[in-house]
């Protein structure tokens, strides 16, 4: 009550996001996820830190193994990504390179049906194939 007559009240404002106008393909939402762990393989397989530009992407497939454990069958799935990127600075002669990646989730494919959560997480990126381009 002491507060009300001091006029000490706190208006809070909600927090709304506000909307960024720009356009966002289905690749860009990927490569936002994927990026971070292709930058690091490219500092890999070159030794050292380098500019990358991703090109195309060739191929989104999810694909399913079985595996079998202890005399039961078990499916494992993940998706996989194969996509042609551009590796060191624009202005010096670039190379295109082509790299598989591996998208491993909790929730792909396979058993992904006894999933009890809407979370995303422990999503796994891992390198499948890398080709060096000239």
């Amino acid at each position: 009550m002491i507060t009300f007559l001091n006029g000490n009240l706190v208006n809070a404002k909600e927090y709304k996001p506000e909307r960024v106008q720009a356009y966002y393909t289905t690749e860009d939402i990927l490569l936002a996820i994927i990026k971070p762990k292709l930058d690091k393989i490219v500092s890999q397989q070159y030794g050292k830190q380098m500019v990358v530009n991703p090109l195309r992407f060739y191929d989104v497939a999810i694909m399913e193994k079985a595996l079998s454990i202890k005399g039961k069958d078990k499916w494992e799935g993940w998706f996989q990504v194969e996509l042609s990127i551009l590796v060191g600075d624009p202005s010096e002669n670039p190379k295109r390179d082509s790299v598989t990646l591996k998208i491993d989730a909790p929730n792909v494919g396979g058993d992904a049906h006894h999933i009890k959560t809407n979370e995303i997480n422990d999503i796994k990126v891992e390198l499948v194939k890398y080709i060096k381009g000239n």
